[in-house]
């Protein structure tokens, strides 16, 4: 109700996709972000997000086996948490390499255990989400960096490990790990990788400009505005760095684009976001790379998170696109 209240004060409703709009309305949990403490003591934010997924453990399907795994680091040795789902009756060629949102700022693999739980069934595969360390305890490019240590575990290990085909696998990230997702993508190609597939990119951040349309419509939205933006540039990058085009940070501040591998995006016509996500489609299908995006009508920032007719038909997409590549 408070999400929906606040939503009255900056928008129409009747732009808000009905389903949606009464989902969100019967929500159990607040979502909203303190920007105070975003702003001035996003450690609180971090350990209420680690309290929440203890308190409230997801029961998945049994057929689902999950475990974690620890790997180095090659920045600092520091032990990164690989949090894996597998279907007992998966298919070694679908490997998915999974990036969680948060603004790089919070966050943890278990917040999308619903979603991470019926993806594994629902396409027999296997999904590595990485826990990467956070901003602005852990600046750029420290998370990116672990993002693509966690891609090379997965070609030098994934076959013998996880029994899976590291010769097949695609990235998929939401929000800021939609950007994750992107940036690794794009340092895999710099370093002759070719290992990926296929990136599924949902409603993903991609630059720090900061001055689209949609970001400067969306000043105040609930859920993501350009207010939350500009805080988690500002933790990610540092004062002095979060208005500079840096490679891997602006993905739009890159030479190569022509060689990345097929791509699909999906925007939220109500999103900050929106925009860029077009502008980066744009620019993939311009150097020639098979792009395919979808701006849902009506959708939010984190439609996803809440049941609904419009989820429903996004999560058939979801489906049968992931692998078709």
């Amino acid at each position: 109700m408070v999400v929906i209240q606040k939503i009255i004060q900056i928008m129409d409703l009747n732009r808000i996709d009905k389903g949606l709009r009464e989902s969100i309305d019967r929500f159990p949990f607040s979502l909203e972000i303190n920007e105070t403490e975003f702003l001035s003591h996003p450690e609180i934010i971090q350990k209420e997000k680690i309290q929440f997924a203890k308190e409230n453990p997801f029961k998945g399907a049994d057929d689902i086996k999950v475990k974690d795994i620890f790997i180095e680091s090659s920045f600092d040795n520091h032990q990164i948490r690989l949090h894996i789902y597998q279907s007992k009756k998966f298919d070694k060629t679908r490997t998915i390499l999974y990036f969680h949102g948060g603004g790089y700022v919070f966050g943890l693999p278990e917040q999308v255990d619903p979603q991470m739980f019926e993806l594994a069934e629902k396409l027999n595969a296997t999904i590595i989400s990485v826990d990467y360390r956070l901003s602005p305890q852990y600046k750029f490019p420290i998370p990116i960096q672990d993002g693509f240590d966690s891609l090379q575990w997965i070609i030098r290990n994934g076959e013998e490990q996880l029994e899976i085909d590291p010769g097949q696998i695609v990235v998929f990230g939401a929000s800021a790990g939609g950007h994750l997702a992107a940036s690794v993508t794009q340092m895999a190609n710099d370093n002759g990788i070719k290992n990926i597939k296929h990136q599924f990119l949902l409603y993903p951040v991609i630059h720090n400009k900061l001055n689209t349309p949609s970001m400067n419509e969306f000043t105040d939205a609930p859920l993501w505005n350009k207010k939350y933006a500009e805080i988690a540039w500002l933790h990610f990058l540092g004062n002095n760095d979060k208005d500079k085009s840096i490679r891997y940070a602006d993905l739009t501040y890159y030479d190569d684009f022509g060689n990345l591998p097929g791509t699909t995006i999906v925007a939220c016509e109500l999103d900050p976001l929106r925009d860029e996500n077009i502008e980066y489609a744009s620019l993939l299908y311009q150097a020639g790379v098979r792009t395919e995006l979808w701006v849902i009508p009506g959708a939010l920032h984190v439609f996803d998170l809440f049941d609904s007719p419009l989820n429903d038909r996004y999560k058939e997409f979801l489906y049968s696109r992931m692998f078709n590549y």
